[in-house]
């Protein structure tokens, strides 16, 4: 039986058990016409620390080789599949995969060190409809766990981006709220410079006489320097500052917005009407919306829309290369991770892309230690 109390422990799964699973999820990709691919356990560190999120990249296990130079034992499959499906001359394909990824834990976590994990990435050329694709691998994980008893929940990481995207402030700062919002203590400090918020709420008033002049003035009289950073670097920094200076602060109504924006939670089915009505109306924003209607009238021919949740801000926990679509499956039992996570990444396929290719993709992994013996209680 599952229990609800600290310290659960990490769960004794049923190797027969498993293997049922693993084979019964096999023939559901093998059907839906997915191929298997395989990636090396061992990856070069170069090639993918980089494309990954602050919090993996500290939980990943790396080793140094004399010959081939800093080695990580893969933390996930996503980048080493995206980086192999590269290589082809194909936009599209279907994979799935299956084997253990090793990430470092918290101490209180009941997730593995090695963990198995199945799951699949969906390729596509980046002109195609990529809602129905959207639809299609969340169907996938839904049918996968129909026999148990696991509620949905979804986001879009792209509803709140294109929202940033329409603040009136300089492109440098909406980069670097993007940049953060996987981050919410730096995210909301941020976010209260940019709009001049002090933790009381009061304005922060910007002297009309602030400039760098002075630095400037130190900057040329310095000879040499000591350090990391070269006088070029300085200087940079100096102009982007100015800049900052320059430009206009986030608005108290956008501030606002935003900040309602993210605590936005609902019925997936109530959603789109809640957050269509909202004021913002600008390009990004209304395509984002238009997308997220269209996504969910799509699903809502499959699934009763009513039971599942929604959560603008779901995912932004998870892995940082998420940017659209985030979806998850969830057993009752708080204290267990999801079971299921996917999500939208053509970001990083348009960052790792050569040039004229045009990608989109979308995956999703499936935590198998947790479907062993010791979750049979949440079997139909």
């Amino acid at each position: 039986m599952l229990k609800s109390q600290k310290g659960i422990g990490k769960p004794k799964t049923d190797s027969s058990n498993l293997g049922l699973e693993i084979s019964h999820i096999r023939l559901i990709f093998e059907k839906a016409g997915l191929k298997e691919i395989s990636v090396p356990s061992l990856l070069t560190a170069s090639d993918l620390v980089d494309l990954y999120g602050e919090d993996l990249k500290l939980r990943a296990y790396t080793t140094s080789d004399p010959v081939k130079g800093e080695q990580v034992l893969r933390p996930d499959f996503t980048v080493p599949i995206l980086l192999t499906h590269l290589k082809g001359k194909s936009l599209q394909a279907k994979y799935f995969y299956s084997g253990n990824v090793w990430r470092r834990q918290s101490f209180e976590s009941i997730i593995p060190n090695e963990q198995y994990q199945m799951g699949f990435e969906f390729f596509d050329n980046k002109k195609n409809n990529s809602i129905a694709l959207d639809v299609e691998a969340y169907l996938l994980i839904s049918t996968i766990l129909s026999k148990y008893r696991a509620h949905s929940v979804t986001g879009d990481v792209q509803i709140l981006t294109s929202a940033i995207n329409e603040l009136d402030i300089s492109e440098y700062k909406k980069a670097s709220l993007k940049r953060h919002l996987w981050r919410p203590k730096r995210f909301m400090r941020l976010l209260d410079l940019y709009s001049r918020q002090t933790t009381s709420g009061r304005n922060i008033r910007l002297h009309k006489s602030t400039t760098l002049l002075p630095w400037k003035k130190k900057l040329r009289e310095f000879k040499s320097f000591e350090g990391v950073r070269t006088k070029t670097d300085i200087k940079e920094r100096i102009e982007i500052l100015e800049q900052e200076l320059s430009q206009g602060l986030i608005a108290n109504s956008e501030r606002n917005f935003l900040l309602k924006l993210m605590k936005f939670q609902s019925s997936l089915s109530e959603a789109p009407k809640s957050i269509s009505s909202a004021s913002m109306v600008g390009g990004s924003f209304k395509k984002a919306i238009e997308n997220f209607e269209l996504r969910v009238g799509l699903l809502s021919e499959h699934v009763n829309t009513k039971i599942v949740k929604f959560q603008v801000i779901y995912g932004l926990t998870t892995l940082e290369y998420y940017d659209g679509f985030v979806f998850g499956f969830q057993f009752d039992n708080r204290n267990y991770p999801p079971i299921a996570q996917g999500g939208r990444y053509d970001s990083l396929c348009s960052s790792l892309s050569k040039k004229g290719k045009s990608i989109s993709a979308i995956g999703s992994m499936l935590r198998m230690d947790f479907l062993g013996k010791t979750v049979t209680d949440y079997r139909d």
